[in-house]
């Protein structure tokens, strides 16, 4: 059987520059450009600054004596660099404290803090093109805004929707990248989904959890 999962994994996985409209072209790149300035924006933020200095701390190390990056993906906010994982993990919390990215009402979901700060950093690391970190971040919005519309309201009263399905959209965004066929890219979205998290609770007591969602 077909399901609506695998037919959305097909999707992500076979999804190629070549299908984009210009117009979705020109908005994501307008997106991309767009996140980057939120990302900038964090700097300073105290929740960006614990989980930069975990993630630098825990990514790659320099050789004593060298200069050269310590991994292969920027860390925007400190303009250093560290493993994809922990590069994303440092850009996704800086991207998501000013909030003047992207939102898409119909699913309550931010997809910029989610889908660029792992495709940016998957990308450098294997030296993908413009058009395919384009082409990526694509699939990622759409699988996430997907999700996100599933979910529905209910969901939003309780669980942060951009933590939730932007689990998948960012497993979706790297998929592709990384080539992934259409099985395999439904594997990811199930280890994405059965990670997903992010609780509205923090609101309460104005914790520095928000960040740790994207």
């Amino acid at each position: 059987m077909n399901s609506p999962t695998a037919q959305l994994a097909a999707f992500a996985a076979q999804l190629r520059f070549a299908a984009l409209p210009a117009a979705v072209v020109r908005k994501t790149e307008d997106l991309l450009v767009d996140w980057f300035g939120s990302a900038v924006a964090g700097h300073g933020a105290r929740p960006v600054d614990s989980i930069t200095r975990f993630a630098l701390g825990m990514g790659p190390q320099n050789m004593p004596g060298c200069d050269q990056p310590a991994g292969p993906s920027e860390v925007i906010v400190r303009r250093g660099r560290s493993s994809p994982y922990l590069a994303a993990m440092a850009n996704a919390a800086a991207s998501h404290v000013a909030e003047q990215d992207d939102v898409h009402n119909g699913s309550v979901f931010h997809p910029a803090t989610v889908v660029f700060p792992a495709a940016l950093a998957v990308a450098q690391a294997i030296g993908a093109s413009g058009q395919q970190l384009l082409t990526a971040s694509v699939a990622g919005y759409e699988v996430g805004i997907r999700v996100g519309e599933f979910l529905g309201r209910s969901h939003y009263k309780v669980f942060h929707t951009t933590g939730t399905a932007g689990t998948l959209a960012s497993a979706a965004a790297v998929g592709n990248l990384l080539g992934l066929d259409a099985a395999h890219m439904q594997h990811a979205f199930g280890s994405a989904g059965t990670q997903s998290a992010g609780l509205w609770e923090f609101l309460r007591t104005a914790a520095d959890s928000k960040q740790l969602h994207t």
